[in-house]
């Protein structure tokens, strides 16, 4: 109840996002909540199965049977994409059912399906590990373009149906239709509330992983607004990252790349902040 309400009340301080229904919005967070920690209960078990401890209630397990323990947690928490490996869990491990499954991971069961046939494919080698490091360049590169020329149809094509965005240190939304604004805003403007004018995107490359950088002109500086990271499988996108409320990460970023940041807000404006500022009541501090 505590993690639920910490978590709640954060998102809600960072996010100008309606809650229209307090009871199911608290449930489902509660239930995601619990997943998270059965999936890292199953996490820290798959790490107990590496060692073998000095003292044992019953008899210790054959060597053998440690070597496939350990195999099998390799290949379960290494080789598998996150959908598909909370798949296999929830599936396979778990026992639930495909709707149940679906539902907790709020997706469908046609992706529940697909992501259970990749996960268990790759779990018996006809398919190739999933990349977890850099996302490819050339799909960065088509997100860049994209998103610059406001092509949904593109972008379409190139996220998967249970795409999540996460506005880091706000908001997260899963699923591609209600992730559509979130592309739409990104051209926005309105400088009175940190939005700058003149919106425009390239890639870089930061420690080896290709990024998007978001650049803007606000009181005549033209700096680093937003960063776009990105998580792909199957040559689809599964999860963007988006650092556009994060002021201290992107002057630091700025910094290291050798540009400007320009002022940005910790958190997305209210309905009504953006009201007022529309008709010119409120500038940003």
């Amino acid at each position: 109840m505590q993690d639920t309400l910490v978590r709640v009340f954060g998102l809600l301080g960072r996010s100008d996002a309606r809650v229209e229904n307090p009871r199911a919005y608290l449930i489902r967070t509660a239930t995601n909540i619990w997943i998270d920690r059965m999936r890292r209960q199953a996490r820290e078990q798959a790490i107990l199965a590496l060692g073998i401890p000095e003292t044992w209630v019953s008899s210790p397990p054959s060597p053998e049977a440690g070597v496939e323990q350990r195999e099998a947690a390799r290949k379960l928490f290494q080789s598998l994409h996150p959908q598909e490996r909370a798949a296999i869990l929830m599936k396979d491990i778990f026992d639930l059912s495909l709707d149940e499954t679906a539902g907790m991971l709020r997706t469908s069961v046609g992706a529940v399906k697909a992501a259970l046939s990749r996960g268990r494919g790759r779990l018996e080698s006809k398919r190739p590990p999933a990349e977890f490091d850099a996302p490819p360049p050339q799909i960065v590169e088509r997100f860049m373009k994209a998103l610059s020329e406001r092509d949904m149809v593109a972008m379409r094509a190139l996220c998967s149906d249970d795409l999540t965005v996460e506005l880091v240190g706000g908001a997260e939304t899963e699923g591609w239709e209600k992730n559509r604004t979130f592309f739409t805003y990104a051209h926005m403007t309105m400088p009175s509330l940190g939005f700058g004018d003149h919106p425009w995107w390239r890639t870089a490359v930061y420690q080896g992983e290709p990024i998007v950088l978001g650049f803007r002109t606000l009181d005549g500086i033209e700096g680093l607004n937003e960063v776009h990271r990105i998580e792909a499988a199957e040559g689809k996108i599964q999860k963007i990252r988006c650092y556009c409320f994060c002021p201290e990460t992107l002057a630091a970023l700025a910094q290291e790349l050798e540009l400007k940041a320009i002022w940005r807000p910790y958190r997305s404006p209210a309905a009504t902040e953006v009201v007022l500022a529309m008709v010119g009541l409120r500038r940003r501090r």
